[in-house]
């Protein structure tokens, strides 16, 4: 058997495919804690008006943080090393609380982020209206409870949600607790995937509306209007993602034989996809992009780049005018 059979067409765990696999993890991982990472802070420090989208943002790169750093903490040195080098305890605990409550952050957020946008496009007044208490907040408040139920609640023993070496990812125990718990999780991500696909249609159908509409002659409201185009954008890859990430995690792993494409759409694209996730964040939200710039100290550069070609102009300028008299 070559090194390609062992990677690609074995059915059973090698090291060939555990190597290729823990490589994988750790590349993808450290690029997915670099753009959450970023994210999460450039809200936090360098966004000054933080409306209730960016906040979910806020929420979701927090979900996706844990999940990225939590493979480098666990899978990936137990794959490279081939062995549980901590008590069974710690991967139950780690498998709840990567493969429970920061996963289903990723979820609820998306229903969050989704809600948002459709109250902004089709309940502008509803929306735009001042409240005491910001609807976002009670939201993002109610999605970590949700998710920090779960961790506790199948935390008994029987009901954990363990990395398993022989599949190279996530698996969880077989009991009656489990059995119960997959039957909850389908419904409820079933639920999820249906909310978030139907509005993610009706957003869909509001972005080509929007764009085939004659443009605005306030520059500003088209400013407005544009910013809110790249928000519905955002929120409709993300809902494609979320949609992805469901189905693999429910249905498509069971779907292939052959071990590294169950590492591919198990385990592997848990954090691939809140990798990519990351890097839409930054990439599609201007907000966000301006304030990872200026986290990461481009923006300053930028503007004393600026700042010195206009004093290269004026200077250029007053010497010919100079020159001519």
């Amino acid at each position: 058997m070559t090194i390609i059979d062992d990677i690609f067409f074995t059915v059973e765990s090698t090291a060939s495919l555990r190597i290729v696999a823990a490589i994988l993890l750790t590349v993808t991982s450290i690029t997915g804690t670099i753009f959450n990472i970023i994210v999460l802070f450039a809200i936090i420090f360098r966004v000054n008006k933080k409306d209730g989208f960016l906040k979910i943002c806020c929420l979701k790169s927090f979900g996706n943080s844990i999940v990225c750093i939590g493979y480098l903490i666990w899978p990936v040195p137990v794959t490279f090393l081939n062995d549980y080098f901590l008590p069974h305890m710690f991967n139950a605990f780690m498998g709840q609380l990567v493969g429970w409550f920061a996963w289903c952050i990723g979820p609820f957020s998306q229903v969050l982020l989704t809600s948002n946008r459709i109250f902004a496009v089709f309940f502008p007044h509803v929306y735009s209206r001042n409240y005491r208490y910001a609807p976002s907040s009670f939201g993002i408040l109610i999605c970590l409870t949700l998710a920090f139920i779960v961790f506790i609640a199948f935390f008994p023993e029987g009901c954990h949600f363990l990395y398993n070496l022989q599949y190279i990812g996530w698996l969880p125990e077989e009991s009656m607790c489990t059995s119960v718990r997959r039957v909850i999780f389908l419904v409820s991500m079933f639920i999820i995937v249906i909310f978030t696909t139907f509005c993610g249609i009706l957003l869909f159908l509001k972005l080509i509306a929007d764009s085939q509409s004659l443009a605005m002659t306030d520059s500003q409201s088209s400013t407005r209007r544009l910013q809110h185009q790249k928000n519905l954008l955002q929120t409709l890859v993300q809902n494609g993602l979320i949609l992805v990430d469901t189905l693999n995690t429910t249905v498509t792993y069971q779907v292939f034989s052959l071990l590294f494409f169950q590492f591919i759409t198990l385990a592997f694209s848990m954090v691939f996809i809140r990798t990519v996730e990351g890097f839409i964040m930054i990439a599609m939200n201007e907000r966000i992009n301006k304030g990872a710039k200026l986290l990461i100290g481009m923006k300053s550069a930028e503007s004393s780049q600026s700042r010195i070609g206009h004093t290269m102009m004026v200077w250029n300028a007053s010497t010919t005018s100079a020159y001519q008299k």
